[in-house]
Parts: structure tokens; C-alpha cells; sequence
């Protein structure tokens, strides 16, 4: 299989709007034209940290961002997802992974954005609806991604909407396979676990890749959506960084640091292809190589192939088409 970039462009004006950003997420609009967003300000965590969106009409070309902040604490890993009434971005707001809450704010158009409100009022469980990667619309059900971090533990969950995103229900933790990588990690780690899972359906049901600790990507099947598997080791390096995969007409690309250390460099960042759902993937199309950080990538189908969307050295966003054939 057959892949290259067609065009790599920088999403904010560099210096201009915040000294640090990351975690970045992209959607296509309706006409056509690209939304990416990420959180920005003076580094990660900090109260000044807010998301920025920024709009493109053709993928090289942003316009100034637009700047939504919901309160006073930092704000976390934004998800942009579209439907027929528009388009909703969800992020994460609060001091601590523990404390999240999800908050949303919608448009109809993408570019006037409303006032954020929490997405489960009351809710304390660490954030509910999706984190970092997108919502898998499937089977007449929205499955957004989610994780729960503790100082000691991470799990992967779901949060199912079956009314189009009115109301969404929890899905029980994701079991994981027991084995003696796990056994020495439990031993010798203070930290073990799977989190910010990225989903992808095909023919065979859904399907969920997800960051580990354990120097490997796991993953997990569903028949329904609702009914998952234990997560599994796959033999992809993973450096305890985000990843995200997305499928199209058989094709399931996947964006990840090749590196099996915990914690280790998040550079080179590459794109896999696999044309067996994810068992095998063929030769790396490599989107940077150079020393620094490039990391937590957002995938999505676009024309004649996909996009994607990644941190590039914590100073600015990196949005990047790519053919396939």
C-alpha cells in the first residue's frame, strides 16, 4: 500500500495566542473545510490554559482561533465531533484527572460557539464523555472513549448515547488479559493501566486500541458496541502517549510513537495501514523524525484517505493530509 503527504500545515500563528499547547482534535465541516482544536496557555495544567479552535477552508490555510474557556481551572483534551445539527466540542475542565468535569459547547456553523455547560450535571467520576479521541457513530449509537485515572490505577470505559447525544449511560470498565508482563508491571510499577482508547468499527463489529503502560497498544472487540472483550497485547510499541486510529473502505490507519519505553521519547510519529482489521500493518508513512516532542495524534477519514492533527513540540498544532492507494 501506497501512502504520502499531501500537505503539512501549522494551525495557530506561532507565539502569538499561548506559549505551550497540546492535545489536538480535528473534524471536517460540512462544506468541506477542516475544524481543529487544542488546549493553549502557559503550560499544561496551568489555570490559564484554555481550548482554541481554529478554521480552515481548504487544510492548508487556518484562521485566527477562536478561544473557549469555561471558568478559572485548566482546561483538558478537547474532541470535536459533527451531526446534523451541527458541531459539539467537548474538553475537560478542572484542576486534576481526578476532579474532571466534561463540559460541551455546540455551533451551529463552527464558528460562533455557545456558552460551555457541563455534559452530566453533577457528575464526579473523573469526567464522563469522550476523552482525546473521537466519537464512533455506529449502529444508530454514539460511543464516545473514556478513561478513568487514578494515582495508583487506569481503566477504559465507554459512555453510550442511544438518543443522539441527550443523554449518555456508562458502560462497565474494560477487563484486560492477565499475563506476565502484567505480573512484573503489578510488582514493580506504582502506576499500570489502559487509558484514552480510540474506536473504529468494520464489519466485524467495533473495535477499541488503547495506551498502556505496559510498553505495548492493547485492544479490545465488541459484536454490539456495548459487550467488550478483555484488552489484549498487540505486538505495536506503545510509549504510554496517545495514539488514535481511524478506518475507511477497508484501510485502518494508525497514528503512534514506535517506541516501547514507558515514558519514552514521543518522536519519531508514524501512520501504520492495515487491510486485515488491524492484525498486521504493513511499512510506516513517518510525519516527523526530528528530536522533540510530537505526540497524541488525532486520525480521521478524508478524501482519497485521512487527516490528522498532532502536537508538534508543545509550541503549536500540525495538521497533515494523507493519501492512500
Amino acid at each position: 500500500m501506497k501512502a504520502e503527504i499531501l500537505s503539512k500545515s501549522f494551525v495557530f500563528e506561532e507565539g502569538r495566542h499561548f506559549d505551550s499547547c497540546h492535545a489536538s482534535t480535528v473534524c471536517r465541516k460540512a462544506d468541506g473545510g477542516y475544524l481543529c482544536a487544542a488546549f493553549g496557555g502557559t503550560g499544561e495544567g496551568h489555570a490559564d490554559v484554555s481550548i482554541w479552535l481554529a478554521a480552515s477552508d481548504d487544510g492548508v490555510h487556518f484562521a485566527p482561533p477562536v478561544r473557549v474557556r469555561a471558568g478559572d481551572e485548566p482546561h483538558w483534551n478537547p474532541v470535536l465531533d459533527r451531526d446534523g445539527a451541527g458541531y459539539s466540542l467537548y474538553f475537560k475542565f478542572g484542576r486534576t484527572t481526578r476532579i474532571w468535569k466534561t463540559c460541551v459547547s455546540r455551533s451551529a456553523d463552527g464558528a460562533v460557539w455557545s456558552e460551555p455547560a457541563e455534559l452530566i450535571p453533577g457528575d464526579f467520576s473523573g469526567g464522563r464523555g469522550p476523552v482525546k479521541n473521537p466519537i464512533l457513530r455506529w449502529n444508530g449509537l454514539m460511543i464516545a472513549p473514556r478513561s478513568v485515572q487514578t494515582d495508583t490505577a487506569w481503566t477504559v470505559e465507554n459512555d453510550v448515547s442511544f438518543d443522539g447525544g441527550k443523554t449518555w449511560l456508562p458502560s462497565k470498565p474494560i477487563e484486560y488479559k492477565y499475563d506476565d508482563v502484567l505480573a512484573e508491571s503489578y510488582r514493580t510499577a506504582k502506576l499500570n493501566g489502559i487509558i484514552q482508547p480510540t474506536l473504529w468499527a468494520d464489519a466485524d463489529g467495533v473495535h477499541m486500541f488503547t495506551r498502556s503502560t505496559w510498553s505495548a497498544v492493547y485492544r479490545a472487540d465488541s459484536a454490539d458496541g456495548l459487550n467488550w472483550s478483555p484488552a489484549y497485547r498487540t505486538d505495536i510499541p506503545n510509549n504510554n502517549s496517545g495514539i488514535c486510529a481511524a478506518y475507511k473502505d477497508g484501510v485502518l490507519a494508525l497514528c503512534y510513537n514506535p517506541n516501547a519505553s514507558p515514558w519514552g521519547a514521543r518522536t519519531p510519529l508514524v501512520m501504520g495501514f492495515s487491510t486485515d482489521g488491524g492484525k498486521t500493518f504493513g511499512d510506516t508513512l513517518t510525519l516527523e523524525d526530528e528530536p522533540g516532542e510530537f505526540s497524541y495524534p488525532t486520525v480521521i477519514a478524508d478524501d482519497g484517505g485521512f487527516s490528522v492533527s498532532y502536537t508538534w513540540k508543545r509550541k503549536n498544532i500540525m495538521f497533515a493530509r494523507v493519501a492512500v492507494g
